[in-house]
């Protein structure tokens, strides 16, 4: 479909440029706090259309509405990490806000900083609408920010929907004649990364955004020059509207963010959106622990000045290592100076720590020491605790058959082309019993509470072998095992540590395999590697506990990346999933102090699930958050309420689920966790 090219209109482009050019030269006063981004009407931190260059604060979550003619959109935000927003959307075409949708056009959105603003250059950064999904709402831009005084300006350079103005030739076509291909906007083939930054044009946008005294209230302005070729292709009696849209914003709660405004002075706009930070959610992990009094001066008992440590998995390393230590030095030789304790997790080895005696004593009893000299005292040693000893064993409450924790797991879909949202609620009840020599055994019963699959095999074709096709099946169930295993864990040397599970390894799978991962202390990277032999459950027979099919093989390369002084990971895989499609996955994960993470990935696999037009698609992703409540009383430590927003009954890029995972098992041993949780120690 050509561009629109015609009667073109480069005069307010121009006096826009001309005023940004001023903007970003001149210094400018850093943005005040209270004035928080606000977002333009699919959901990306903007102006009232166009994208901006700002982000928000990292663990932000965001969920709204918004629509102008001939468009509904619901969306999904969040700030995985400083760096990176995601946004989950789904746009319906409709005829009126009280009509059924005539089209969904699922998107997945997201928002890359490459520069942060100082005083002499603004904000950069890249991003794309749609960038995975339907064709009609995408678009690339690259777009920079600067702040000065109460006014905050932006402008940049789009491809696709935003390039509808034409203002130059890509300048990507010099690199290569793929970027000069247009892009058909009425086309049901998904968009991928080949589509990305093509077309014959691109276009210039820009806006400005005035933070007024009355607080939580700010004036949008901003040009984008919107290609609007699909709608009065589709759409007889739709008008064009002019490349520019006036609005108001208002936060009259911080939570809340309400919008109005006008496109081109003919089509109305409106937006309501929900947003908080998940670092600032109340329901910690770990329980309020008292630490044992030290005793002064001290008593000279014939105990060992040595202590084997069986890390509790939901309260802080640091914090148990420091009640530890106090118990030591109060049963131990008044002489000795040292004081040892060799960590373990679920047979899993960490390091041993020394501490210095004094030291310990100094902070807690004289107040004159502190956590940091603590810590720049300590040693870490090789730990040489004998694999098994059974008295140990018997003494160790965690050995102990019991509840592990309580998981209200939630999962909500904006990715369909043939449903506005799918979702799916259920209870776990995690349980665990470990068993000398490294063994340990887990189920987890399964209620599902609540979801509307019901008829999703009505319009979608379930493959005669699917691989998760045939959910709605499981999610008919009102009880299920959801794991019900045996596993062998162990460290086989000074950061090497392995893994064997045997059983139903997940809702829909059961079968054995392993895991090895190789994470060095004191190293920012981890490398592993898994297999599994499994075979399909049966969701018709009770608990689905019954195998059907043939077996499957599934293993991956896995590969970790922890950013330097801050609790984020990246991590990749490399292999075959589950319907034997080989491919890859990239993904972020950002854990917060109080107990709180938010997960992103995306998968690509050389398998494709069919859509409901005809095409398919070989591209798999979501955003996981995962919200602690384990103070609240009579509930277990560790106690989660998660929501994964992805698509549903996928076969493609699909992950098996496996019980005892090993990065996370290592987390508590590492040396990421001991550092940046220090601190516990005197608590």
């Amino acid at each position: 479909m050509p561009l629109l090219n015609t009667e073109r209109s480069r005069r307010p482009f121009a006096i826009l440029c001309a005023g940004l050019v001023w903007i970003f030269a001149a210094n400018s006063l850093p943005a005040s706090a209270n004035d928080s981004p606000s977002i333009n009407l699919t959901g990306t931190i903007g102006l009232n259309i166009i994208p901006t260059a700002r982000m928000d604060k990292e663990g932000t979550i965001r969920i709204g509405t918004s629509t102008t003619d001939p468009y509904l959109y619901n969306f999904l935000g969040f700030q995985v990490a400083k760096p990176l927003y995601v946004n989950v959307r789904q746009t319906s075409e409709i005829s009126s806000l009280l009509d059924s949708a005539d089209r969904l056009y699922p998107s997945l959105d997201f928002k890359l900083q490459l520069m942060e603003e100082n005083a002499k250059r603004p904000a950069l950064v890249i991003g794309a609408n749609s960038a995975f999904g339907h064709k009609r709402t995408s678009s690339e831009y690259i777009a920079l920010s600067k702040r000065k005084g109460n006014f905050d300006f932006t402008g940049g350079l789009a491809w696709g929907r935003f390039a509808g103005r034409g203002h130059i030739k890509n300048p990507f076509s010099v690199v290569s004649s793929h970027f000069e291909k247009d892009r058909d906007f009425n086309s049901d083939t998904p968009q991928s990364i080949d589509g990305w930054l093509t077309g014959e044009e691109a276009s210039f946008f820009g806006g400005i955004e005035y933070f007024t005294p009355m607080k939580g209230l700010s004036l949008k302005a901003d040009y984008a020059a919107f290609d609007y070729g699909s709608e009065t292709t589709t759409n007889a009696g739709f008008n064009e509207a002019q490349p520019w849209s006036v609005g108001l914003n208002y936060k009259p709660w911080k939570p809340l963010d309400l919008s109005v405004g006008v496109i081109g002075g003919e089509k109305l706009i409106a937006r309501l959106s929900l947003q908080d930070n998940i670092s600032k959610w109340p329901g910690r992990s770990s329980a309020k622990v008292e630490p044992p009094e030290l005793l002064y001066p001290r008593e000279d008992y014939q105990g060992s000045h040595k202590a084997v440590l069986n890390l509790k998995t939901y309260q802080s390393t640091p914090q148990q290592v420091g009640h530890t230590a106090r118990q030591v030095a109060n049963q131990s030789s008044a002489t000795n100076e040292n004081i040892e304790i060799a960590l373990n997790h679920k047979g899993l080895k960490g390091p041993t720590l020394q501490l210095i005696r004094r030291d310990l004593e100094e902070a807690v009893l004289n107040n004159h020491g502190s956590v940091e000299e603590i810590w720049h005292d300590v040693n870490f040693l090789p730990n040489k605790t004998p694999f098994f000893r059974l008295k140990n064993y018997f003494k160790n409450k965690e050995h102990k058959n019991k509840i592990k924790r309580f998981i209200l797991d939630n999962r909500i879909s904006l990715s369909e082309e043939d449903s506005t949202i799918l979702y799916r609620s259920s209870a776990l009840v995690e349980i665990e019993n470990m068993l000398p020599l490294g063994f340990k055994l887990g189920t987890t019963p399964r209620i599902n509470l609540a979801d509307n699959l019901d008829n999703i095999s009505s319009f979608r074709t379930v493959n005669a072998n699917p691989t998760r096709s045939n959910e709605d099946s499981f999610a008919a169930n009102r009880f299920s095992i959801d794991k019900l295993y045996a596993s062998w864990l162990y460290s086989v040397r000074k950061d090497v540590h392995v893994k064997f599970s045997a059983g139903y390894l997940e809702e829909m799978f059961g079968g054995f395999g392993g895991e090895i991962l190789y994470r060095p202390f004191g190293k920012t990277f981890a490398i592993g590697a898994e297999s599994w032999n499994v075979k399909r459950r049966d969701p018709d027979v009770t608990l689905a506990l019954q195998t059907i099919g043939d077996e499957r093989f599934t293993g991956h390369l896995n590969l970790f990346y922890e950013l330097p002084n801050k609790n984020t990971t990246l991590f990749a895989k490399v292999g075959q999933y589950l319907d034997e499609d080989f491919g890859g996955t990239f993904g972020i994960k950002n854990n917060f102090k109080n107990g709180t993470s938010l997960e992103g990935f995306l998968t690509a696999t050389d398998q494709r699930d069919p859509d409901i037009f005809g095409n398919k698609t070989h591209l798999y992703g979501g955003v996981k958050v995962t919200l602690p409540f384990g103070n609240v009383p009579y509930v277990p430590a560790g106690s989660e309420f998660r929501v994964t927003t992805a698509p549903f009954a996928r076969d493609s890029g699909q992950i098996l689920d496996a019980p005892d995972k090993l990065y996370e098992l290592t987390e508590p041993i590492a040396y990421r966790h001991l550092s940046q949780n220090w601190p516990d120690l005197l608590r």
